[in-house]
């Protein structure tokens, strides 16, 4: 099954009424935002704590399949954009199964730190492993380019 219609499809799950948050699911919430903080302080090897070694990310730039892909890519934007930021809004966790969790959520990403930026919505897949939740695979899609980024947007 194609990774983006499986996430999709656990995503959108129906409940018949909102649930409260099932103690796994505010766990996955503290390591995504973990990762966040981590992001933000540029800090690569706390960052990369959160995800699997197998980890398929998708990202506005296309797939990155491992965590060397993952390594290299974020190494690479913090190297290029120094003072990089992300912001998440809106983010959710659903316990599907005991082992899986999934989240949603929007970001924005401020290239310079402040000012113009990319912004989106992204879901991702975590499970329970030995030494804790991991994300398996996250998928993450633009969906508003500030005028001023156009240029340098990715494709």
């Amino acid at each position: 099954m194609n990774p983006l219609i499986f996430v999709a499809a656990l995503a959108s799950l129906p409940l018949a009424e909102p649930a409260p948050a099932s103690q796994d699911a505010v766990q996955v919430e503290k390591t995504f935002m973990a990762g966040i903080e981590a992001f933000n302080a540029h800090d690569l090897d706390r960052f990369m704590v959160q995800f699997d070694p197998e980890l398929q990310m998708f990202t506005p730039t296309g797939w990155l399949r491992g965590g060397a892909a993952v390594r290299a890519r974020f190494s690479e934007t913090f190297a290029r954009f120094p003072a990089v930021r992300m912001e998440i809004d809106r983010l959710k966790a659903k316990q599907v199964s005991d082992d899986t969790v999934v989240v949603t959520f929007a970001w924005t990403v401020r290239p310079q730190g402040a000012g113009p930026a990319f912004e989106g919505v992204g879901s991702g897949v975590y499970v329970r492993r030995p030494e804790g939740w991991r994300e398996v695979i996250e998928h993450e899609t633009v969906t508003r380019t500030h005028p001023d980024l156009a240029r340098s947007a990715p494709k």
